[in-house]
């Protein structure tokens, strides 16, 4: 049985004897490349490959720092096997694995690389999965109603592992607001991996939507800046206006972009990275969901957030993005498809498009800060 061959690796890794730890990785990856070990079939939650393998290295986050690099080269490798189901749950449980190491050693720069790098592809893989299927399955039938109850059980249960994984790393993010930044870059970094592999048909499925507009938007506002917290904001647009009010007063300038329109006077609290991996963020939301009417809105207020809060000084990388966001032909298309259903209309009544509102606030955002 497995658990008889893992049983003294798990005993070496636990021994604290690094030669010992080392030479105990060495034999899991080896028997990991042996057909007989991993093909036993078994009901057994207990006695899954998957479960078994994180029993025997569940010390991990007290390995030194080479030993735990190894550990994550082994769960990789776990998911290349012949018989490994990839799946919303063996993801997560992976995945627990690899955030708890990371928080007890990310001051550990190798450690912080392959952590977010095993991650990444496992995420990567796990959506492109559901990619494939979704596309094959287009082109095996072109006139499918635009609809996921059409496109077979195992897609529509691949859309939901998706979810089920966005979901608890949107609520980790949550959690991790007020925390070190490494995490929150952790966190959104892996969102970002699941949202750049995905089809724009994702915004088909109901859940992945709801996702967006509830947990993941809200979360990227407050991490961008919360103007309830911060004491310096000042108007965009009207000197008169005090810290730490935002204008509503009838002036033009006000008037014309709204509420939300004021904009921190110091430099953001939160590190390039994380705002770029948010920026990136947001352009993949615009070609995953741009073209969902509903989304409209809450897309419009993350892009508010990126685009006009920071001070003019700091807006050079978000408005980088919208570069992101005209490559990106599904997202080219969402744009435009929020123009063509106003053609015909007057221009005053297009302020509300999706396109006309990123144009108008990426504009305004490179004129007041002098691009």
């Amino acid at each position: 049985a497995r658990e008889k061959c893992l049983l003294p690796l798990q005993l070496a890794l636990e021994s604290k004897n690094v030669k010992l730890a080392q030479h105990a990785l060495a034999g899991i990856q080896k028997l990991l490349s042996e057909e007989r070990f991993v093909s036993m079939e078994t009901d057994s939650d207990e006695k899954q490959l998957l479960n078994q393998i994180l029993n025997a290295v569940k010390v991990t986050p007290s390995l030194n720092e080479d030993l735990q690099v190894e550990v994550m080269k082994v769960l990789l490798c776990i998911t290349y096997t012949p018989t490994f189901d990839l799946n919303g749950s063996a993801v997560l449980k992976i995945a627990e694995v690899c955030i708890e190491t990371y928080i007890c050693s990310c001051h550990q720069r190798s450690i912080n690389t392959a952590v977010r790098a095993t991650l990444s592809q496992m995420l990567s893989d796990l959506t492109l999965q559901l990619r494939q299927r979704q596309e094959n399955t287009i082109i095996e039938n072109p006139d499918v109603p635009q609809e996921f109850r059409n496109q077979g059980s195992t897609v529509e249960s691949l859309c939901d592992d998706l979810v089920s994984v966005l979901t608890v790393l949107c609520e980790k993010l949550q959690a991790a607001i007020n925390d070190q930044q490494q995490l929150q870059l952790l966190y959104l970094e892996c969102v970002l991996s699941v949202l750049s592999s995905s089809s724009s048909s994702m915004h088909l499925h109901r859940a992945f939507t709801d996702l967006i507009w509830k947990n993941l938007c809200p979360a990227l506002v407050v991490i961008l800046g919360n103007p309830i917290h911060d004491k310096s904001i000042t108007s965009a647009h009207s000197s008169s206006t005090g810290p730490g009010i935002e204008s509503d007063s009838a002036s033009p300038g006000v008037s014309d972009h709204g509420r939300g329109s004021g904009c921190s006077s110091t430099a953001p609290a939160l590190s390039g990275p994380v705002a770029r991996t948010i920026y990136y963020i947001a352009a993949e939301l615009v070609r995953l969901v741009g073209s969902v009417d509903s989304m409209k809105p809450v897309l419009q207020s993350l892009y508010h957030r990126v685009l006009l809060y920071p001070p003019p000084q700091h807006r050079v990388e978000a408005i980088k993005i919208m570069k992101e966001v005209g490559r990106h032909e599904e997202g080219h298309h969402a744009c435009q498809g929020a123009v063509s259903e106003h053609s015909g209309l007057p221009t005053g009544s297009t302020q509300n498009a999706f396109a006309d509102h990123l144009l108008t606030l990426t504009c305004y955002c490179m004129v007041s800060s002098h691009l």
